[in-house]
């Protein structure tokens, strides 16, 4: 985790840290996450503003850390902070904008509403917000999304599997599996859901614990697809159906297509930057999908999952000859999480291509430990011809990760 202050961005900064609910009520708390999540992707996709990622700002939930060092953390002028309570059917939410180098907040509201006003709560923070950090700023903010569906019942296991990307071991994909699975038979006609299986499927089958791959590939990509159809607005919608046609079908034309245009409606987005850095890799592209990295880890500095944008950057280099700095990448990538089995493949090339035999045989070899299943000849099928990947084939041979 970064210790130190971040520059700033050339443009209105914030961060939205998660909304605290004083009475410690579970449902009400649930709400409190969602409205903070739900303000933070309209801020995330007005133009024109830079919103560090969902993340990273909750990583301070349930902290008292003062405004100017989440600032200083996460490299934003502005961090906003907040408390819903639930009054019956009412809603109480107290906002409040503060600027980092200001001992007093230089924005606060105090909201009351009907519960079934989460919407219209959110876009008087939104417009307030914007307006005391940008007064300037006259572009106007994306289009009204569809909601998730904002029963408490159904909004927490939500939420959790929402936010929560990390998947650590086959029985951790199963769980998510099955607790999104009763949220999207409750709101079927939901696309998140589809598009958070389709990326479960992905995960089941990048980390090598899928039984049957071929299956996994073929019901990944139908719920991608399912997703879209349900909405081909939603910039996470985009994005985690556009990852999954990648990695699933190898529908490279369309998966760029669709995490470009999730790229555009929310330019804050570092899983969508993460996700793109993995694609460019596959067709080609590592010097596009190294910045794609950089961007994802700027985005999202402390982000729980900073793994996968080291790991995915040292593919990059990798695939670019950029061996050394790949392999900083990489052993910072196996600290963090030591059972991501893409960072070992790729560091037993680098070292191999770097003429370290003996240290890429044992990397080699404990990568085997972890995907006994993988053959070089898996990434022959998913990458498309190039440089790159000849480079990045011929270091795992030279490793000693067995070809097919």
């Amino acid at each position: 985790m970064a210790t130190s202050s971040l520059p700033l961005p050339d443009r209105p900064s914030v961060a939205v840290l998660p909304f605290a609910n004083p009475e410690g009520d579970f449902d009400a708390q649930a709400l409190a996450d969602g409205l903070s999540e739900h303000v933070t992707d309209a801020l995330a996709c007005t133009p024109g503003l830079f919103v560090s990622a969902r993340n990273s700002a909750f990583t301070f939930k349930g902290r008292t850390v003062p405004p100017e060092v989440v600032a200083g953390r996460l490299g934003v002028a502005h961090v906003l902070t907040g408390t819903l309570s639930r009054i019956g059917t009412r809603l109480r939410v107290q906002a409040r904008l503060h600027r980092a180098a200001d001992e007093r907040p230089i924005w606060l509201q105090d909201l009351d509403e009907d519960e079934g006003a989460v919407h219209a709560l959110r876009g008087r923070i939104v417009a307030g917000t914007v307006a005391a950090m940008a007064p300037d700023l006259t572009r106007p903010a994306a289009p009204e999304r569809t909601e998730p569906p904002l029963d408490a019942g159904v909004y927490g296991p939500f939420l959790s599997a929402y936010s929560n990307h990390a998947m650590p071991s086959p029985e951790s994909v199963e769980l998510r599996i099955a607790s999104i699975e009763a949220v999207r038979r409750l709101v079927p006609e939901h696309p998140l859901p589809y598009a958070l299986l389709a990326q479960c499927y992905t995960n089941r089958v990048v980390q090598g614990w899928s039984a049957d791959a071929a299956a996994d590939c073929a019901e990944g990509a139908r719920l991608a697809r399912l997703a879209l159809e349900r909405d081909e607005g939603d910039p996470a919608v985009l994005m985690m159906a556009g990852h999954t046609l990648a990695f699933l079908a190898q529908d490279y034309d369309t998966a760029l297509g669709l995490l470009d245009r999730s790229l555009a409606l929310n330019p804050n987005a570092a899983a969508a930057y993460e996700r793109s850095g993995w694609v460019r890799c596959y067709v080609g592209e590592p010097e596009l999908a190294a910045d794609h990295f950089h961007a994802a880890k700027r985005q999202s500095p402390l982000d729980p999952n900073t793994f996968r944008f080291d790991s995915g950057l040292g593919l990059a280099l990798c695939m670019a000859g950029a061996h050394e700095e790949a392999l900083a990448w990489l052993d910072r990538s196996m600290a963090e999480d030591p059972g991501w089995t893409s960072t070992h493949r790729v560091r037993a090339a680098s070292l191999a291509l770097l003429g370290r035999q003996e240290e890429a045989r044992a990397a080699a070899d404990r990568f085997m430990d972890l995907e006994p299943s993988y053959r070089v000849a898996r990434a022959m099928r998913l990458y498309r011809p190039s440089p790159g990947k000849d480079r990045f084939v011929e270091g795992m041979r030279r490793a000693g990760v067995p070809f097919d």
